[in-house]
């Protein structure tokens, strides 16, 4: 029998059917729409069981209640600030535009609260969910994660869970010789050097090795300053090596033999590490990585008492800096 009162007693509420009302609330003078204002709908004489609801308004001023009591309903609506306010609803009506007179203190409250952006991600507080930190419009004012910290948003990181560049969409930079340097910023990237010589080793073991071999050494004729043709490709593949290493700076020492004066020898000395400097310059090399000084007749190579040994001395050969 207990049960069954229950259920008797509950049974009204669901006898009726339901009524529902919806529409926007905004100040009479601005038209500002008015958030948080309490709108509730009730039967204006209360007859039977039923029930009906108050809501709050949303930012844009909307609300929906609803009842199952049957008419006579009125509409309540009241606001801090704001005049109260009491609407009988006509059979029939379902929507409500509701006006209520605000102090100006209360509207100018509102617009601020409306205008605000205290992260100044250009997403308005009213509508971020994260207010007090920078992020993007696209995900409703917050920062799109970044798993493993590397500045890529886990949306554009091709590698997520691996920090790297945004250079290389999140993703660690290739560094085939492991020197340190990406192969990217890398001049030499098959061979371990540092980044102060661009990835390069600061002396290249084939640049040393040519430079340490016959080839590395260009001959004159006596009297001579102008090397013969056949050497056009030793200063040639010194160019190449030049360009392939770019930290690396040379110095060109002219040699003479005995051949002549001392004063004169030194001129001749001087002219032949200019002119082997001017047509590196003339292949594209950089005048700046390229010094050249003569020796006249000093540091001999070979004897000068013999026209072997002569034709040995009058020479450049080149060091690294």
């Amino acid at each position: 029998m207990k049960n069954l009162f229950y259920t008797l007693l509950l049974f009204p509420l669901f006898a009726f059917s339901q009524l529902s009302f919806d529409g926007v609330v905004k100040d009479k003078l601005t038209g500002t729409e008015l958030e948080k204002a309490l709108v509730t709908v009730k039967p204006r004489r209360v007859s039977g069981a039923g029930f009906y609801s108050g809501v709050y308004t949303k930012a844009d001023g909307a609300f929906e209640v609803t009842t199952s009591f049957n008419y006579p309903l009125e509409i309540i609506i009241t606001k801090k600030g704001c005049t109260r306010q009491v609407i009988k609803i006509k059979k029939g009506e379902t929507y409500i535009d509701v006006v209520m007179e605000c102090e100006a203190a209360t509207i100018e409250q509102i617009i601020v609260e409306k205008t605000l952006d205290t992260d100044a991600d250009g997403v308005l507080d009213v509508n971020d969910k994260c207010k007090d930190v920078a992020g993007d419009k696209e995900n409703e004012g917050c920062p799109w994660p970044d798993d493993d910290n590397d500045g890529v948003a886990n949306k554009d990181d091709a590698c997520p869970n691996e920090a790297g560049t945004a250079a290389d969409k999140g993703c660690p930079s290739v560094d085939a010789d492991g020197d340190g340097v990406a192969d990217k910023d890398d001049a030499c990237p098959d061979e371990a050097g540092t980044a102060a010589t661009q990835g390069c080793p600061a002396s290249p073991k084939a640049m040393v090795d040519f430079l340490q071999s016959v080839e590395g050494t260009i001959l004159f004729t006596a009297s001579n300053d102008v090397q013969e043709s056949n050497y056009n490709s030793v200063i040639s593949s010194i160019s190449d090596l030049l360009k392939k290493y770019p930290n690396v700076k040379l110095k060109i020492e002219g040699y003479a033999s005995s051949d002549g004066s001392k004063g004169y020898n030194q001129k001749l000395s001087n002219r032949r590490a200019a002119n082997i400097k001017e047509a590196l310059v003339q292949m594209g090399i950089d005048a700046s990585r390229l010094s050249d000084v003569g020796f006249g007749e000093e540091n001999p190579k070979d004897n000068n008492a013999t026209a072997a040994g002569r034709a040995n001395n009058r020479r450049v050969s080149f060091t690294m800096q």
